[in-house]
């Protein structure tokens, strides 16, 4: 027998532990809560994704008809309750007994050996199979949790590898990530996370769901090592490039901007840069490259942004260079 219902659930909680320069330990425990049934011995399956329930908040239509029957019983007019008896019956599972005749129903249980389980499910679909590629199982045999109890079970602990990226937004601050690289046999769902490293807390955010072969990014702190710096000026004005409308002209100006890097970290790092300009990119060196925002298409309102990915060697400065234009009032 088989059934849903409502109001087991688990929350997954990771622990990031540094272990070196490249290497670190990601254990994944589940806080189990069960506010259901009691669970005597169970294989419990913690499922990472969402199942599609469409009908969780309705009746079986065996429950349906008696719940019709007792309110048409209770509340109906006499002249329409025949009817609504006569509409419940067809949740009725007596009159539908004899369409299973002659179908090859066997009429007795299924032998308790594992060896006929394969015949009793038949080709239901599994979380695991084909079906289901969208869905990580995490399986804990021989569970006792009663009604109204929780519990922590430890999942898994996996060795990976991370490595180290630093993201800038001016005129935000640099900010340092770690990168985790999931080389494991299992997906990472999402959850909260406290990383350590020598015994002491690191950082505490959330993992986000990474599936197997990919990376995630965790927040650890601002960049201080690594020192920046940004500075605009206009080098060009067309003076009335553009007249929208009678009386009314638009300057197009030229603005050259220039950031300025040098990393004191002791070691190479990688560096991502997005520059926010509120106009038209046209040039940038180090290879940047050009993203206009769709959504902002007017020429007084053009806006887009310049993206860099850059190493930087230990002790090395960098300068990068980028121009853009823009539509101003003349007045």
């Amino acid at each position: 027998m088989a059934y849903l219902r409502k109001g087991i659930t688990w929350i997954p909680e990771y622990t990031v532990k540094i272990l070196d320069d490249a290497n670190a330990e990601l254990t994944l425990r589940g806080t189990l809560v069960n506010e259901a049934e009691d669970l005597i011995h169970c294989d419990v399956n913690f499922v990472v994704g969402v199942p599609h329930f469409l009908h969780t908040n309705y009746m079986a239509p065996i429950a349906v008809g008696q719940v019709i029957r007792t309110i048409g019983s209770a509340v109906a007019p006499a002249a329409i309750r025949t009817q609504i008896a006569n509409r419940a019956a067809i949740a009725r599972n007596g009159i539908r007994a004899d369409q299973f005749s002659g179908y090859g129903v066997v009429d007795q249980p299924v032998p308790p050996d594992d060896g006929n389980l394969k015949n009793a499910v038949g080709n239901l679909p599994q979380m695991g199979g084909a079906a289901g590629t969208d869905y990580t199982v995490y399986t804990k045999k021989d569970v006792t949790l009663r009604r109204g109890e929780k519990a922590i079970v430890t999942l898994f602990v996996k060795k990976i590898k991370y490595s180290h990226i630093y993201r800038w937004a001016p005129p935000e601050r640099m900010k340092h990530f770690l990168v985790l690289h999931n080389q494991t046999d299992t997906a990472w769902t999402t959850g909260p996370y406290l990383a350590i490293s020598n015994q002491k807390p690191l950082s505490e955010d959330l993992l986000k769901y990474t599936p197997k072969g990919g990376k995630c990014e965790i927040p650890v702190t601002e960049a201080v090592n690594i020192s920046t710096d940004k500075n605009e000026s206009e080098v060009d004005r067309k003076l009335k490039a553009h007249s929208p409308h009678r009386d009314i002209f638009l300057d197009l100006v030229t603005l050259k901007g220039e950031l300025q890097l040098r990393n004191f970290e002791k070691r190479e790092v990688e560096i991502v840069i997005d520059v926010a300009v509120p106009g038209k990119p046209v040039s940038a060196t180090e290879d940047g490259i050009f993203r206009s925002d769709p959504t902002k298409l007017k020429l007084s309102q053009r806006a887009g942004s310049i993206h860099w990915n850059i190493q930087m060697k230990t002790g090395e400065w960098k300068n990068l260079e980028y121009q853009y234009e823009r539509y101003v009032s003349s007045h």
